[in-house]
């Protein structure tokens, strides 16, 4: 960040602030997260990186989900969309979407959690990963809605594809979520 000021160069300083946004979030310190992005947001020039303000905003997303605000949250992720899909930047939709039916999900709104999973689906068609965590998210939905069968093939095929791609971290999760299953059924 400092190297990025002294060479006066707001883009680099931006993208060093969605990154630390992004920590800051996954350490659950949202407030700092929120100004970190926000700050990274008020850096941009209006015209160009239309990619860095929609992964801004994803963030922006997250954060507002995190922090219960449905509405800003919802805003945010629908001004990611937006830039998104004006460029047709598939990985981003993905992410985007699946955000989205994340957040309808805790919500319990099953249906609209579904509809954009499956724009996430279909957006993860030609990426193994991408279509794995929609598969492990569709497995918590299907769970949500007790439909536990549907629910641990779905875990299980996303496990197989974890496995296969090293995703440790991801796979650790799905067995959990496969074991908290069994339990339920037993």
């Amino acid at each position: 960040m400092e190297v990025y000021e002294q060479l006066d160069d707001p883009v680099g300083q931006a993208e060093c602030l969605k990154t630390l946004a992004w920590t800051l979030h996954g350490d659950h310190q949202l407030g700092a997260a929120e100004e970190a992005v926000s700050r990274a947001i008020d850096l941009l020039p209006e015209k160009g990186n239309q990619l860095l303000v929609c992964q801004c905003h994803r963030v922006l997303g997250s954060i507002y989900r995190s922090k219960g605000k449905t509405k800003k949250s919802i805003h945010h992720y629908e001004t990611a969309l937006g830039i998104a899909s004006s460029f047709d930047w598939h990985d981003q939709l993905f992410w985007i979407r699946r955000s989205l039916a994340g957040l309808f999900f805790d919500q319990d709104r099953f249906d609209d959690a579904n509809a954009h999973l499956g724009h996430a689906r279909s957006l993860a068609i030609n990426n193994p990963y991408n279509l794995a965590c929609a598969m492990q998210l569709q497995a918590r939905i299907w769970d949500g809605q007790c439909k536990f069968k549907q629910a641990k093939s779905e875990a299980l095929r996303a496990a197989e594809v974890f496995e296969k791609h090293g995703a440790v971290r991801d796979l650790r999760r799905c067995r959990q979520f496969l074991e908290r299953i069994d339990s339920k059924r037993t």
